[in-house]
Parts: C-alpha cells; structure tokens; sequence
C-alpha cells in the first residue's frame, strides 16, 4: 500500500510540475465579453458613398484589447459560403435586428481550416482582437488568427 500512495504522490507532483510549466508558455488572454463590447458611443461622419455614416468610438477598456489575444463565448453565424462571425445572439433569434447592433457582431479570420460548422454552435474562441473605427464597410470588431477552444 505504502509503493501506491508513494507511486500516486510522484505521479501527482509530475503532473503539477507539467500543467504549471505548460501554462508559464501559453500566451495569457483576455476574456471578453459582450457587455464590455457594448461599451462605445457613434460619432456622425461624412462619406463619399453613403452620404453620412455613424462610426464608433470605443471605450478606453476595448480600445486596451485592441491587437491582444482574446477568448470570447458566442454564436456562430454564417455570413457566407466561406465567412462566419461569431454573434452574441443566434441566427435564428435574428442575430442582427432588434436591439442588436453591430457591436454584438465578431467577424472570425481561422487560424486553418475550421472543419464543419454549424450555424448557431455555441462557441468559445480565441484570436486577435482588431478594432476597426473607420471602414463601415467592414466589421466593426474582428478576430484574426481564430482558434476555437470549445463548441456545442
């Protein structure tokens, strides 16, 4: 009994040694959530096409998230054959009308090849966080270099 419990304790210690050294490795993120991506206000702006645009101005907390590795909880939506954004609320909820704007909207650049997706998995993911204030043409917060961490 006593070669168990001294087995089990050095397996212990291994594994602790091995968990505390591949953490000191990993980049550290941020966790974002929604509610901090609401935190914005629009500026008007004129534009040679549209005429005038709102364009947003971000809160010094996301502005300090802007080019930082970040994990966020949302839906996958697809935008396109090939384009997914990841939204904090479903497709089939209308993800983009109501009280939604396009600050609960994520557009997603993979890391490789994310396999099969479904529309309104629910996700967790990490990437890039890239905030774009000018080109309304694009989405307003991106990430690149997406890696999905966990999905149902």
């Amino acid at each position: 009994m006593k070669t168990y419990l001294t087995l089990f304790f050095i397996t212990i210690s291994f594994i602790h040694y091995s968990v505390a050294e591949s953490l000191q490795n990993k980049p550290v993120k941020d966790t974002i959530t929604w509610l901090i991506l609401n935190d914005l206000e629009y500026k008007e702006a004129p534009h040679e096409v549209y005429g005038t645009v709102y364009l947003p101005e971000f809160s010094k907390g996301v502005k300090k998230l802007a080019n930082k590795q970040v994990l966020i909880k949302g839906y996958l939506v697809p935008v396109d054959k090939t384009t997914w954004a990841l939204s904090k609320n479903t497709y089939a909820a209308c993800f983009f009308c109501g009280k939604a704007g396009p600050e609960t909207v994520i557009g997603l650049t993979f890391k490789g090849d994310p396999g099969k997706l479904k529309m309104d998995a629910n996700a967790t993911v990490t990437g890039k966080f890239i905030l774009n204030g000018k080109d309304v043409d694009d989405w307003m917060y991106s990430l690149t270099d997406v890696e999905i961490i966990s999905i149902k």
